[in-house]
């Protein structure tokens, strides 16, 4: 039979070598944990960045259509009353950013706010310029009066949309 002292002599050996490889493979199992979670987070990182930049491009193209100049030249036509025409543009505005309303997932906050305001500038500069004119004038009247106002309003909050746009691009992706 063994010893007590003995036992105890080979308990503290087995503890003395078991105890640093414990702590090695502990280590080792955290280290490749976290470099899973830094492959994964990697790859969908990569995966993530066309969407983002094509996020950025649809909502571009988005504030360039609904901008008073394109929106009213694509949308006048002959024999509309100002009121059609009115009801028309918003109509459009309206369907063009449910079209794209998911892209705010991909902006900062302020990006968003800044594309929303934006639209409001729109959408009011067209109500605006429609109380300015009949109802039942021809939307040709409509259409100057929104030109004529929407050149130095309208554009300054479109130009500041565009340049939140440009510069979470260069933030982001390009730093």
């Amino acid at each position: 039979m063994i010893a007590l002292n003995e036992l105890l002599k080979i308990a503290g050996v087995v503890f003395l070598i078991a105890t640093p490889l414990l702590i090695l493979f502990r280590w080792f199992l955290k280290h490749n944990i976290k470099l899973k979670e830094l492959e994964l987070a990697n790859s969908t990182f990569k995966e993530l960045i066309p969407t983002r930049l094509q996020a950025y491009e649809r909502l571009t193209i988005l504030l360039e259509r609904i901008s008073p100049e394109a929106i009213v030249l694509r949308e006048n036509k002959p024999g509309l009353t100002s009121l059609q025409l009115q009801k028309q543009l918003l109509q459009i505005i309206r369907q063009e950013f449910e079209h794209n309303f998911a892209m705010q997932v991909y902006l900062p906050i302020k990006t968003w706010d800044t594309i929303i305001k934006s639209r409001d500038e729109i959408i009011k500069l067209i109500n605006t310029s429609s109380g300015e004119v009949q109802p039942t004038s021809p939307s040709m009247e409509l259409s100057r009066v929104i030109l004529e106002k929407g050149i130095n309003e309208t554009n300054f909050y479109l130009t500041k949309a565009k340049e939140a746009l440009k510069k979470d691009i260069q933030l982001y992706y390009f730093d």
